[in-house]
């Protein structure tokens, strides 16, 4: 009895040490990168399901963070949408990490601008979370990304394990912030609604432009818009 107990202290240590082994090699790999690397791993998806819950794609891109105080440039980031969590990924270890969203100010993905807002706007409107820096001069304007998880029943196969259609789903919303408060913008109306005594002059710049206010261009129409609204204002 006595040699079984301590076979198994002998093989828990021994596992203890390997642990530590791999942790010791995991931070030395990491390098001066190595604080960046000390936070949690990151929910996994272990089902089939449609759409995606990081913000754009599934790859992970080269950015910058500034993390704790510290930048780091280079490094592999994406962000799942759907916890609003910000993953790095550690090439040389093949490990992922969620960052501990309390030491994240601003970050980069691609070419993609984020900042994380600590507390709720004095409107009230906007929550704290992480949000696209889409512009910043005279007016703010930060875009929410929300991949919301939905489950609807496939009656071609509900008696089967595809009766559960599993989908993430994309909401977006955008709000421009300037020294008068801060709105919520969903339509072109809503920027000329805005900027009365320029509307004549927008609605021609958007004509002149074919700009278009849909889903899929919305981010390109409203930068292209208050950059003339700032030009202007030179």
């Amino acid at each position: 009895m006595k040699k079984s107990v301590l076979l198994l202290m002998m093989l828990m240590a021994s596992g203890l040490m390997s642990a530590q082994d791999d942790y010791k090699s995991f931070m030395d790999s990491a390098g001066e990168n190595s604080a960046l690397f000390k936070g949690y791993t990151p929910v996994l998806y272990r089902f089939v399901h449609t759409g995606t819950y990081y913000a754009f794609e599934k790859s992970y891109l080269d950015g910058d963070v500034i993390y704790n105080g510290k930048r780091y440039s280079g490094v592999k980031l994406n962000l799942n949408s759907h916890l609003d969590e910000l993953i790095v990924f550690d090439v040389k270890s093949n490990r992922y990490v969620q960052l501990n969203k309390s030491y994240v100010d601003t970050f980069t993905i691609g070419t993609r601008k984020f900042i994380n807002l600590m507390e709720r706007d004095k409107s009230g409107m906007i929550d704290p979370g992480y949000y696209q820096l889409l512009y910043d001069n005279s007016v703010s304007v930060y875009k929410k990304i929300v991949k919301v998880y939905s489950e609807t029943v496939n009656q071609e196969y509900i008696a089967s394990s595809r009766g559960v259609i599993k989908k993430f789903i994309t909401s977006v919303k955008y709000y421009l912030v300037n020294s008068d408060g801060t709105y919520v913008i969903k339509r072109k109306k809503d920027i000329l609604d805005l900027y009365p005594e320029m509307k004549k002059e927008i609605r021609k710049h958007i004509r002149v432009n074919a700009l278009s206010f849909k889903e899929d261009t919305m981010d390109e129409a409203m930068v292209s818009v208050l950059s003339f609204i700032d030009k202007k204002h030179e």
